[in-house]
């Protein structure tokens, strides 16, 4: 190498602000444009980012309380989650990963007299991501919470509390839970032990969940409220602080209270300073070794997605760190659910396919060892999922990989049979994923990237056995046919079953055989099986092909000169289709056989993407993911934004399955694949080829590092449409193989520190890079160095308010809910129509409605008083036709009121729920929860009953369906002594067909005011 003139440097200032992307095309960096300033964060040989600023930027911000349930916030240390939000002045679900099978919660905390300070006019309140620590404020009172890191407990730290006011906090379990309730001093616990013995393929194990409750303060005692519930009492301690510490570790049994006191240690007596000090300490370190990634756009999109990704980091240090089993099982954020004991899916299955973006964005973000308790599941679950894949498919040796894995690895879903929907059992087939045979090549080469990352050889060598068994089973599966190919029929995923040689098939053989026989290489290992791969290498079958307009035919790849096919789902194209997948992508992303220079498969693949049938169809929507890989930026810009429009649902940044409505649990994998896609767009070398900014969004800016292949990483900075910084930060020492960014200019590669130049200026495509473990290289144009420009740090300020993209939204904006003065001044929807004009009728989305002349018939007509519950209700006095329920949407309606309250429901697409809020005359609160049945249904919801059931229903086009069209009654037991002032309504989404709503025809209480 050379010494570099300075003078070039001095020369090469004047061009350096001409420089910027193109506002069209694939990704690649524009050699000329029009003038702008542009800066660099390069500096003295590193890339210098203010990691506390730009993390900060993402912060969630509560302008108002977030007293739903819906609006908890997340707090965890990777073995115990925490759900935290404002009802009744402060409630927290815990929730741990190893309370298998059912994923049962500790239970929920509840501290009552915070409800001074989340009732006050000036509250605030804010999640600190940066530190993990949730904090808030209002009416002279201060709440920081947080959970510790390496330590299974919540910690609830006050100040300004009234030094002589007894407080008290409870710790809850619920009905269909039997723990053992005890109390000793000042420590109370719940605690609740089983044996998995109830479902087929059960472990026998025993599992169980426990919490302790304690206080620091003065006069601490704890006491037994009921068979569910222990409360501790104190006063605060002389300065008006105390502390609240709940101890939820990993329980099999043995002595609560002990345990939860050994668990607390000194912690609830300890300074706060340094208690604080140790949760910033890793949580900083953690935010260091992480890439954060710095985003900017002049509409605010992609700040906003920025704040997604960052999210995203925080979600899955606090739920994947730690603990015996991975937080997330399906896609869902498990360890922050807020509704008991609720799971939406079969919680002891795995499903890999809702795993993999997080797998992805751990690796872009160099946070590698939290993927270990994913690759932990499967490597320690060898020896079953052989005996399984041995009785269950036809005697093959190696491993089937269920795709919807119970936790101690066999295939049964739900507690069913081998022949019920289970997943790698020929007895189940056809099914969803009886014939998924893919999903152990793809956990093992993840396992594959995760070394080719990292480098480790001892990370290979013990995960490599989950590469061996994908690898045999595969072989022995599949047969060779008189073509030469190999053949098999088996299951497209979840979308096509039992089919003749699906695509996920075949590009599973390419990327898993290659990496299986250099892995086993590396090692030294196999010999035997290397040659049956690379035999079988060659025994590969072509995509199969269709036409993009029917998707029914069967094409060759002779049909790519017509360039109007596209890669079928399988060899049967036409085969019925039975989820929303889009498996002809599957060779772009994940298995990376097909990228943006992959010759006429490019091509082929681009034409697949745009015509793929399932646009933006789950949130778990890999469309973004598969655009960068293709170098779509546009695509990655609009997928992202739609996606999450459509289905980020809850305030902390988490996804809902359903769309933007809050569900009763929150979902991680949207998130993830936002990550996912934002680093592939800005940085990637899936096939060995680095890539800058290959397919980022024209009209964004981004500051960031990515990490790739060989423990290294890299910088990279766009600014008004230029790439500013491109830097790589070598972890080993070898060569790398680098795409120009700006075709048909030239390049060249410095040493970051020096300047000295590594690789001369060329106008290659591409080139290779000699780069030395410890050391930074810059690619830059020769005409307008790196370091010529000015240096600005990359930094941010922290957030102060909520943000906002379209109708969804990270945090609560300021001020109070519009209160109106009854619901009827709510009423949105036209649930009740006359049977001779039903065209205004929509009480479920579709048009349909209740008819007036059945509900006259039931004594419910306009005006009627119904008894139900025994609270007296008034039906809308309102002509047929007009508005006449509320659809819940987080509405605030004034009502005097003591005693019980009632309310006069239904649901549409139901059954529906929702976690409401009351509001008291004095300021207090408390939340209530409403589930309604659906119209359809006449089974009361539990604890309510059936008020009014009409005997027929109206259509559209005046017309009648013969079903019952059904109101139910609910109560809530308003608290004592007590007079309410509002209620506020649980939040919701507009109506629409297929979405369950819950609607409200009426109030009442039992006393009034």
């Amino acid at each position: 190498m050379s010494a570099r003139p300075v003078l070039r440097r001095r020369l090469a200032a004047c061009a350096a602000a001409l420089l910027t992307l193109p506002l069209a095309g694939l990704g690649a960096i524009a050699t000329q444009a029009a003038a702008a300033t542009v800066t660099t964060a390069w500096h003295n040989g590193a890339f210098a980012v203010d990691t506390g600023g730009v993390v900060s930027r993402s912060d969630i911000v509560l302008g108002r309380p977030d007293t739903d349930p819906a609006q908890s916030l997340p707090l965890g240390n990777g073995s115990l989650g925490v759900a935290a939000w404002a009802a009744g002045g402060f409630t927290a679900q815990l929730n741990r990963n190893d309370t298998q099978p059912n994923r049962l919660s500790p239970g929920q905390v509840q501290i009552p007299g915070l409800s001074a300070m989340t009732s006050a006019s000036d509250f605030t309140g804010s999640l600190d991501l940066y530190n993990g620590v949730l904090t808030e404020s209002g009416g002279g009172m201060t709440l920081k919470a947080w959970v510790p890191a390496g330590k299974d407990e919540l910690v609830v730290d006050v100040t300004g509390a009234a030094p002589s006011v007894q407080q008290t906090a409870t710790l809850s379990l619920w009905s269909g839970r039997s723990p053992a309730a005890a109390a000793s001093g000042g420590v109370g616990t719940l605690a609740q032990t089983w044996v998995d013995n109830s479902q087929s393929g059960s472990s026998g194990k025993t599992f169980g969940a426990m919490a302790g409750i304690t206080a620091g303060g003065r006069n601490v005692t704890a006491s037994v409220v009921n068979s569910t519930q222990v409360r501790v009492s104190f006063t605060p301690n002389a300065d008006g602080s105390f502390r609240v510490v709940t101890a939820a570790p990993s329980w099999t049994g043995g002595d609560a209270a002990s345990t939860a006191s050994g668990v607390v240690g000194s912690d609830a007596t300890a300074s706060t300073s340094s208690l604080l000090a140790t949760q910033s300490s890793w949580w900083n370190s953690f935010w260091s070794g992480s890439g954060v990634v710095e985003m900017n756009s002049s509409d605010g999109t992609a700040q906003y997605l920025e704040n997604l990704r960052t999210l995203y980091l925080y979600f899955e240090a606090a739920s994947m760190r730690g603990g015996q089993y991975p937080g997330s099982q399906a896609g869902v954020a498990d360890m922050f659910a807020f509704d008991q004991d609720h799971q939406e899916w079969y919680p002891a299955g795995y499903w890999l396919w809702n795993l993999r973006g997080q797998i992805a964005a751990n690796l872009s973000s160099g946070n590698y060892a939290l993927n270990l308790p994913v690759f932990d599941l499967y490597l320690n679950n060898l020896s079953a999922m052989k005996t399984w894949t041995s009785a269950q498919m036809g005697g093959k040796a190696g491993i089937c990989v269920p795709e919807t894995m119970r936790f101690n690895g066999n295939g049964y879903y739900n507690g069913g049979s081998a022949s019920q929907n289970a997943s790698c059992a020929l007895a189940s087939s056809p099914s969803y994923n009886a014939e998924t045979i893919t999903s152990g090549a793809e956990i093992a080469l993840w396992v594959w990237q995760q070394y080719q990352d990292t480098g480790s050889t001892s990370f290979l060598q013990k995960y490599y056995p989950l590469m061996q068994q994908a690898a045999t089973f595969l072989l022995a599966y599949q047969s060779t046919g008189s073509d030469g190919y190999l053949h098999a029929v088996a299951n497209a995923h979840e979308t096509q079953w039992a089919v003749q040689d699906p695509t996920t098939d075949l590009a599973a053989d390419q990327a898993l055989f290659t990496a299986t026989a250099a892995a086993a290489g590396i090692l030294g290992t196999d010999s035997a099986l290397v040659t049956q791969l690379h035999t079988a290498l060659g025994q590969i079958e072509p995509y199969a092909r269709t036409d993009a307009a029917t998707r029914k035919q069967l094409l060759t790849s002779s049909a790519d000169a017509q360039g109007t096919d596209v890669i079928a789902d399988s060899y049967q194209p036409s085969a019925a289709l039975n989820n929303v997948e889009n498996v002809g992508l599957e060779p772009v992303w994940p298995y990376g056989l097909i990228g943006d220079a992959s010759g006429s498969l490019t091509s082929l693949a681009v034409r697949t993407y745009n015509s793929r049938p399932n646009v933006d169809a789950n949130d778990w929507s890999f469309d973004a993911v598969q655009a960068a890989r293709l170098d779509l930026g546009s695509q990655v810009s609009a997928m992202l934004t739609a996606n999450t429009q459509k289905y980020q649902a809850y305030i902390n940044g988490l996804g809902s399955l359903s769309g933007s409505t809050p569900g009763s649990e929150p979902y991680l994998e949207q998130s993830s694949t936002v990550a996912t896609a934002i680093d592939e767009a800005l940085a990637t070398d899936y096939d060995g080829t680095l890539r800058f900014a290959p397919a980022w969004p024209s009209g964004w800016d981004a500051a960031g590092t990515v990490y790739i292949q060989g423990g290294s990483k890299v910088d990279v900075q766009v600014e008004g449409g230029t790439l500013a910084t491109a830097a790589i930060q070598a972890g080993s020492t070898g060569t790398l193989t680098v795409r120009n960014p700006w075709p048909g200019s030239q390049a060249e590669v410095v040493n970051g520190s020096t300047g000295a130049v590594t690789v001369a200026a060329t106008s290659a495509t591409t080139f290779s890079v000699p780069v030395t473990a410890g050391s930074s290289y810059l690619v830059e144009r020769p005409s307008s160095l790196t370091t010529a420009l000015p240096y600005a740090q990359v930094t941010g300020t922290r957030a102060t308010t909520a943000k906002h993209l379209g109708g969804v939204q990270i945090g609560l904006d300021a001020g109070s809910t519009t209160t109106y003065a009854n619901l009827a001044a709510t009423f949105n929807d036209v649930a009740i129509t006359a049977d001779d004009n039903t065209a205004p009728g929509n009480f479920d989305g579709g048009g349909a409605s209740f008819s007036q002349t059945a509900m006259t018939s039931a004594h419910a007509g306009p005006g009627a008083s119904i008894t139900s519950s025994g609270v007296t209700f008034t039906v809308p006095n309102v002509a047929a036709g007009t508005n006449d329920n509320t659809v819940a949407q987080g509405q605030k309606i004034a009502l005097k009121g003591t005693g019980t309250l009632g309310f006069l429901v239904s649901a549409s697409y139901g059954p529906a729920t929702g976690t409401g809020t009351l509001t008291y005359t004095d300021g207090s609160t408390q939340s209530y929860t409403l589930t309604s049945p659906d119209w359809f249904s006449t089974g009361p919801p539990s604890g309510g009953a059936l008020a009014v059931s009409s005997d027929h229903q109206n259509r559209q086009g005046n017309t009648t369906y013969a079903g019952t069209g059904n109101i139910f009654s609910e109560t809530v037991a308003l608290s004592s002594g007590k007079t309410l002032a509002s209620v506020t309504l649980p939040p919701g989404a507009s109506l629409a067909a297929g979405t369950p709503a819950l609607h409200l025809f009426a109030l009442a209480t039992t006393g009034s005011a």
